[in-house]
C-alpha cells in the first residue's frame, strides 16, 4: 500500500480521535514532540511518558498495526491536517541575527492580510548578513542583503560580459 496513503488514513483517524477525546491541541504538540525526538534518533521512552494519554494510545494502535515506520510521516500528515482544519498557515522566517519583533510585525501584517493564525519557525543564518527570507507555504520573499550583494554581482558580471564581447 502507498505510503502516503497509509499516512493520510492514520493522520485522518487521529484527528477525529483527538477531537473526540477533546485533546486536538495536546496531540497536535505531542507529534511534534515525538516528531524531533524521531529526528534526533534517541530514546523514545523519556518522550513517550510525556505524551497525552490519547497519543499513548493512537501509538500503541500504530505499533500493534506494524506501522511504527509510518509514523513520522503519520504524524506529519497529521499536523498537516490539524493546521487545514484550525485555519493555520505555516511560515518560515530567516534572520542574519535573532529579531523576535520581526516575526511579530510579520505576522501582524499578515493577519491584516487575511491569515488568521500565523505558526512561524525562526531560525538564524549569519550568511545572510543582514535582511530577511520569510516563507509563506509555497511564496518567499528573499530581502537578504547577501542575496542583494549576488544579485548585484551577476548584474555587474554580465556588463563586463557585454562590454568584452562588444569591443
Amino acid at each position: 500500500m502507498n505510503d502516503g496513503l497509509i499516512a493520510r488514513r492514520y493522520a485522518n483517524a487521529l484527528l477525529i480521535f483527538s477531537r473526540e477525546e477533546q485533546a486536538e491541541d495536546r496531540v497536535y504538540a505531542d507529534a511534534q514532540s515525538l516528531i524531533d525526538a524521531l529526528k534526533a534518533g534517541g530514546d523514545l521512552t523519556a518522550c513517550i511518558k510525556g505524551l497525552s494519554a490519547p497519543m499513548q494510545k493512537f501509538l500503541s494502535l500504530v505499533i500493534h498495526n506494524k506501522r511504527a515506520e509510518n509514523l513520522t510521516a503519520i504524524l506529519r500528515a497529521y499536523r498537516r491536517l490539524y493546521r487545514q482544519e484550525h485555519g493555520i498557515t505555516r511560515a518560515w522566517l530567516t534572520t542574519a541575527e535573532e529579531d523576535p519583533e520581526l516575526a511579530e510585525r510579520l505576522a501582524t501584517l499578515m493577519k491584516e492580510q487575511g491569515f488568521t493564525t500565523i505558526d512561524f519557525k525562526t531560525e538564524v543564518d549569519p550568511a545572510l548578513i543582514g535582511g530577511f527570507i520569510v516563507q509563506v507555504e509555497d511564496k518567499r520573499l528573499d530581502a537578504s542583503i547577501a542575496s542583494q550583494l549576488k544579485k548585484i554581482r551577476k548584474e555587474l558580471e554580465e556588463k563586463i560580459r557585454k562590454t568584452r564581447k562588444n569591443g
